[in-house]
């Protein structure tokens, strides 16, 4: 029930607003009392100028670094939460990796975590979205895993999606 009003709620919001700011701030409103939401809110222009903002997520990757954005309440928490606002530029050529913290709180049989510095080294190697959700999943699956890659590939083109 709580995804479903999401999605109806981020739906309405997009339709007034591409501001991550103020799409944010509407659907904190929307979900006091009816639980707590981790999510980063992200509009790319199409000559690479971004803003991302944060609701309590782990970080993107650009180019296999992780973007410092500042913590911050999930959506939900209190009324009129601020959230943590990040301004950037994707060049062409960049890709943006965006995760799910189930990636690393995945766990083996031990009770390892499959952790950040592992996911930090994969990025190293390059590896894919899907080469990485697929190591997290294989690792232990405790939660869900999502990996999405968006690529800049050509000056005033927008991002491709990658799943």
């Amino acid at each position: 029930m709580l995804a479903t009003l999401i999605v109806g709620a981020t739906r309405t919001a997009a339709t007034f607003t591409t501001d991550p700011e103020k799409i944010l701030a509407l659907l904190n409103e929307r979900l006091q009392g009816r639980g707590l939401v981790t999510c980063l809110a992200l509009h790319i222009e199409r000559d690479g100028s971004s803003v991302l903002v944060n609701a309590g997520h782990l970080p993107p990757y650009v180019n296999g670094r992780e973007l410092p954005i500042e913590g911050a309440l999930p959506l939900g928490a209190i009324p009129g939460a601020t959230f943590s606002v990040l301004r950037f530029h994707l060049a062409e050529g960049d890709s943006l990796m965006l995760m799910s913290d189930g990636v690393a709180e995945a766990k083996d049989g031990k009770g390892h975590l499959f952790g950040f510095d592992r996911i930090t080294e994969m990025l190293n190697t390059r590896t894919t979205a899907a080469g990485l959700a697929f190591a997290a999943q294989s690792f232990g699956q405790e939660d869900d895993i999502t990996v999405l890659t968006t690529a800049r590939d050509r000056a005033f083109a927008p991002p491709r999606l990658n799943l």
